[in-house]
């Protein structure tokens, strides 16, 4: 079985964006991991980054601000995009847009390309002239330019009626150009955005103001993709807003991989529960609740009785049947409410949100009894013990798992296959 670093490396390594996983460590920023792609960028391999700074690495980093929004991300944990200057060899040379996500492990994740060209042409669009015959001349050719680029643009005017798009919107969305030039651009409009973020995008550009946000559209055969869009402005003399030009990136890859990376962060790679570092912040974010609202919880701490008995007499690969019949065995039988995870080897968390330990140990109980009625796997009998434990303020989260964790060595100690409250 696959550690969990093992698979985030191969799930970055499938994205074609450049990416880079760095953890904080020592007011700085440590390479944890580096796809592919990037090892081809830098001309450098992930073996040379692995375990350096990212000032050691990279010197002039924090004189372009990407430094500054890693800080932000960590500290507050909402993500970010940047368009930063590339140096090289202590050269400016160049571009990059960089989008910063923070992992469920805390480590910040990086996903980044290069943009060199696409803000040439910005600069192109920004210092056009004023005469309103020479603008739109430049913008035939800016858009010609654009026909170069692997970015899909489209240009429209003033109410959103298209007026030009190039071959990549084509290629991307399955429209024919005829299809595209005299519409309004709510052809590809797709349901997964409320009404107010719409009008929030028109009220930001009407406004002569550059958007950029994360938008999901669809294609003619109504696929869904995620794109990250920038619209820009574009006006005659007399600051009358005469057209927009949207360029957009197909990041669905991008968004996949993100939410793998989430999934393997927080779920336990053979049970498909959660794991520990995810029950870990379920019960921080109950203790806050409960500092806050008063919301009561309470937490059972089990483990299967005597399982080293099954792995020696059966096998590991049984172990692991087992192991995972159990998990959906309980998974049908708690509430909706109730979180479920693996603790590590046979021992498993329960959080029971707004629940008392009176009422917390009948349901237990109930839980004890269906897992003795049960065959595991449709052929193996086991038992659990169980721990139960009702947080008490000002108790930290590792006082409250400390409080469990002696229940449940209570019930072992008594004989096993049954329920002890703290």
């Amino acid at each position: 079985m696959q550690d969990t670093s093992r698979n985030v490396t191969i799930a970055i390594d499938e994205i074609p964006d450049n990416v880079a996983i760095y953890k904080f460590q020592e007011d700085d920023f440590v390479f944890v991991d580096f796809n592919k792609n990037a090892q081809r960028t830098e001309n450098i391999s992930k073996d040379e980054l692995i375990g350096k700074k990212l000032t050691e690495a990279f010197p002039g980093v924090k004189d372009f601000g990407l430094f500054d929004i890693l800080v932000k991300v960590y500290e507050d944990g909402k993500p970010r995009e940047l368009d930063t200057r590339l140096n090289k060899d202590e050269k400016i040379n160049g571009w990059r847009y960089n989008s910063v996500r923070k992992l469920p492990t805390g480590e910040l994740i990086v996903f980044y390309k290069d943009v060199t060209r696409c803000k040439q042409l910005e600069e192109e669009v920004y210092h056009l002239d004023k005469e309103t015959a020479q603008e739109r001349k430049k913008v035939h050719l800016l858009a010609k330019a654009l026909e170069q680029t692997d970015d899909m643009v489209l240009i429209t005017d003033a109410n959103g009626i298209i007026e030009y798009v190039n071959d990549s919107v084509l290629v991307k969305t399955g429209y024919d150009k005829s299809e595209l030039i005299g519409n309004k651009t709510n052809i590809f409009k797709s349901s997964k955005h409320t009404d107010e973020f719409y009008k929030n995008l028109w009220r930001t550009i009407l406004s002569g103001k550059n958007y950029h946000s994360i938008i999901i559209d669809k294609t003619k055969d109504d696929k869904l993709y995620y794109a990250d869009l920038k619209i820009t402005p574009l006006f005659d003399d007399n600051k009358t807003i005469q057209n927009f030009v949207a360029t957009s990136t197909d990041i669905t890859n991008r968004i996949k991989i993100e939410k793998k990376l989430k999934k393997l962060a927080t779920i336990d790679s053979l049970t498909e529960i959660y794991n520990r570092y995810k029950i870990d912040d379920a019960i921080n974010i109950q203790i806050a609740r409960y500092r806050r609202y008063k919301e009561i919880f309470c937490i059972f701490m089990f483990d299967i009785d005597n399982f080293k008995i099954v792995n020696d007499t059966y096998g590991h690969d049984v172990g692991d049947r087992v192991l995972k019949a159990l998990s959906r065995l309980v998974l049908n039988h708690i509430r909706t409410t109730d979180i479920f995870g693996r603790w590590g080897g046979e021992e498993f968390v329960i959080i029971l949100e707004n629940t008392r330990k009176e009422e917390a140990f009948v349901i237990a109980e109930k839980l004890r009894k269906i897992v003795e009625a049960s065959l595991i796997d449709g052929k193996y009998k086991i038992t659990i013990s169980i721990g139960v434990a009702q947080y008490e303020d000002p108790e930290s989260r590792e006082e409250l798992v400390k409080k469990v964790d002696e229940a449940l060595y209570r019930a072992k100690e008594n004989g096993r296959n049954q329920v002890v409250v703290a």
